[in-house]
């Protein structure tokens, strides 16, 4: 009997094998972190930290675009030569989902205001925080694809961000250091990940008949 969600599981892990999303992801973080790191430098009420705090979004989205751009470009360049493409049917999330979704989002960051506002002593746990909330979706990640390093991945994010959060360094500081040095992490692995996967599978002499195709 074939095993449709092993196989499944299995093509989606081989899409993360080559540790190319981990730097995409590695690189978003670092700008995070020095971003915060921007914010935390300029005086509070400076015209410059007011700029800062209205470019919040862009920088975040500009980031995540440009990133993206260029993983789309190395998959190509580096990956689907050597081990092929596969495209996955997109599900259809659903404008409920949606919903439901940007509630949440909206709920978590009312809340983590709030708790700000109400208690500032609670700045010194928002790495922690942050830590232990990217170790749950990275643990959680890892469970449905199954790659060993997601796992460790998940253990540093919470040690990062407990650490920072015990050593006292709270508020922007605190979290421009949390992403700054999981960011870096994550760079780590990814490009231990794709030294591997390059020894792994070097590409086939082009035109050759093993070559997969990668349209």
């Amino acid at each position: 009997m074939v095993d449709i969600e092993k196989i499944e599981k299995r093509t989606v892990r081989s899409f993360y094998e080559d540790g190319l999303t981990e730097i995409a992801l590695g690189v978003i973080l670092l700008l995070l972190g020095g971003y915060f790191f921007a914010q935390a430098a300029v005086p509070e009420h400076s015209a410059l930290g007011s700029v800062l705090s209205v470019l919040f979004v862009l920088v975040i989205v500009s980031a995540a675009f440009l990133v993206n751009r260029v993983l789309r470009f190395l998959k190509r360049r580096i990956t689907y030569p050597r081990t092929g493409y596969v495209a996955f049917k997109r599900r259809d999330r659903g404008p409920a989902r949606r919903v439901a979704a940007g509630a949440t989002g909206m709920v978590i960051a009312a809340s983590f205001v709030a708790l700000y506002s109400l208690a500032p002593s609670f700045k010194v746990l928002l790495p922690g925080l942050n830590g232990l909330l990217l170790a749950v979706v990275f643990l959680l990640f890892a469970v449905r694809i199954g790659l060993a390093r997601i796992y460790v991945l998940a253990g540093a994010s919470a040690a990062i961000g407990v650490g920072i959060s015990a050593a006292g360094i709270g508020d922007v500081r605190g979290i421009s250091l949390y992403y700054g040095l999981f960011g870096a992490a994550l760079l780590l692995t990814g490009l231990a990940a794709l030294v591997v996967y390059l020894r792994r599978n070097p590409k086939p002499e082009s035109g050759g008949p093993e070559a997969p195709d990668a349209h």
